[in-house]
């Protein structure tokens, strides 16, 4: 198992932003897995266990730690009757391609999505009312001790947007699911609609949806109506097309992201009285802008 230093983490990124890892780590199987984590925490180290990076702003100073980063060491699959078994790195889109193969589906709406099997599961990735957390029997994961467990999908704490992965420090190693018989036709149509659909969104560098919808109004239509679609902070910028994107237009920092982030939260809180979460998670030191 290689043990890099200094790796910098723009390239781990969909926002194409990121400072360097202090340790960064490559597992490739369960036992390295385990390995990397008694690194850290031999060395009282956190640490930070990264996919495909789509759902995450890294801070330009980087991170501290040891990021472990699952990706394609650890994507192997298995379908046997109507189950399927996803290792953690595996693209999700790649999921539901093999199992339309299979004439299984049931959650194709969500194709599109550019995260990993894991990543689905931690944010419980959804499209049209149709949640991935359905569909998940069990998960098999590694505790922040060191300790493998499997998890029913019933102690998952499945929500809008949430999982117990979101505090719970346990590494997802691969997902047990249920799909559902779906006719080919069907499950291509479903496909077709959902790239479609996500044809639409902006196609700069971006995390995907920067907030979680507040009750009653999606966070974008809210974005809109409070006339800061297009608004700019060096080379971050909320998408003109979609209010609830914000874009690296080239050289964003992940402080200029941030602090469209805090404008953002700021007007929403101050205009309409929400107080707009966010979707995307924010790994190492910030800067709170100006007021």
């Amino acid at each position: 198992m290689e043990i890099r230093e200094n790796v910098p983490l723009a390239n781990y990124t969909s926002y194409r932003i990121g400072g360097p890892a202090r340790y960064f780590i490559e597992p490739a199987s369960d036992a390295e897995v385990q390995a990397a984590l008694a690194f850290a925490r031999e060395r009282a180290l956190p640490y930070y266990v990264l996919g495909k990076g789509t759902n995450i702003l890294i801070s330009d100073k980087g991170l501290p730690g040891v990021v472990i980063h699952i990706g394609n060491g650890l994507a192997r699959w298995e379908i046997a009757g109507e189950r399927a078994t996803a290792e953690a790195g595996l693209l999700l889109n790649t999921l539901i391609q093999r199992l339309a193969e299979h004439r299984l589906g049931g959650f194709e709406i969500l194709a599109g999505i550019p995260g990993s099997v894991a990543g689905a599961v931690v944010m419980n990735a959804g499209a049209h009312r149709v949640f991935i957390g359905e569909f998940v029997e069990a998960v098999d994961i590694i505790t922040a001790d060191g300790k493998f467990a499997t998890l029913a999908g019933s102690e998952l704490g499945f929500a809008y947007r949430s999982s117990i992965f979101q505090e719970e420090k346990h590494i997802i190693l691969r997902v047990h699911l249920r799909p559902v018989p779906r006719e080919p036709e069907e499950i291509k149509a479903t496909v077709a609609l959902a790239l479609e659909k996500r044809r639409l969104h902006p196609q700069l560098p971006s995390c995907g949806s920067t907030f979680r919808n507040p009750p009653g109004i999606p966070a974008g239509k809210l974005i809109e109506e409070l006339g800061l679609k297009g608004t700019r902070i060096g080379d971050a910028q909320i998408a003109p097309e979609h209010g609830n994107f914000i874009v690296n237009l080239g050289r964003a920092t992940a402080q200029d992201v941030y602090s469209l982030i805090c404008l953002v939260q700021a007007r929403a809180r101050e205009e309409r009285g929400i107080n707009l979460q966010t979707e995307v998670k924010l790994w190492g030191e910030f800067e709170n802008p100006p007021a």
